[in-house]
């Protein structure tokens, strides 16, 4: 048994989760909560590996991702998460398990040998999912001026191949979105759009993280 807590944010990429991320830590920390961000390529052991693979991870196969990825985030459990929940803090994971497991899952990864991978890693308190339309998705990196640094692997490129590069990011993101949601669904987490205003987004995540905080969160 543990004093800290886990929570997850997942989601497609530039839908919202690293700066919800943020706003969930400043407002904990102002209840007088320690926290910890965790979250994918961040493991002393991988995580400059993964990053400097840039857009060459759309070579490699399936099974060889996977488990790249998970070594990541057991290191990051072995020598982050589970101390901290062990010390009362609480963890807020800029993505975790479901992320890899649904990238590899459209790429005809075996999910339940995915999923046995993180076997050891702490189950979540609580998991939300934030999602938004791919076209929104796309307007919001053409807007921040970063287009051009799309990687392959994030858009998609080996499952429509011969599409442009903005093309096939919109149907991969399709697809991701509706794997986020099923997994939503059939685990009865909260979908979050983060089309809506920031602020009601994140009072969504707020309500769903206190609830379960309960006397832990001190009065302002």
């Amino acid at each position: 048994m543990t004093d800290g807590k886990l929570i997850v944010i997942e989601g497609s990429d530039n839908v919202g989760r690293s700066l919800h991320c943020d706003l969930l830590a400043e407002r904990l920390g102002a209840h007088g909560i320690a926290t910890k961000r965790i979250g994918l390529a961040r493991s002393k052991l991988m995580g400059d590996m993964i990053k400097s693979q840039g857009g060459d991870f759309h070579i490699m196969d399936t099974r060889t991702r996977s488990l790249i990825y998970a070594t990541d985030l057991v290191d990051q459990s072995i020598h982050d998460i589970v101390p901290m929940l062990e010390a009362g803090f609480v963890v807020i994971a800029d993505r975790y398990t479901l992320t890899p497991e649904i990238r590899e899952a459209v790429r005809g990864g075996d999910v339940d040998w995915i999923k046995s991978l993180y076997s050891t890693v702490p189950k979540p308190d609580v998991t939300l999912i934030l999602h938004a339309g791919p076209r929104r998705l796309l307007n919001r990196i053409m807007l921040s001026e970063s287009i051009g640094k799309l990687r392959k692997f994030e858009c998609g490129t080996d499952l429509y191949p011969g599409e442009s590069i903005t093309t096939s990011f919109l149907n991969y993101q399709r697809v991701l979105r509706k794997k986020f949601l099923k997994s939503a669904e059939e685990n009865d987490w909260l979908a979050i759009p983060t089309r809506d205003d920031l602020w009601a987004v994140h009072d969504n995540i707020w309500n769903e993280v206190s609830a379960i905080l309960g006397e832990m969160l001190l009065e302002i």
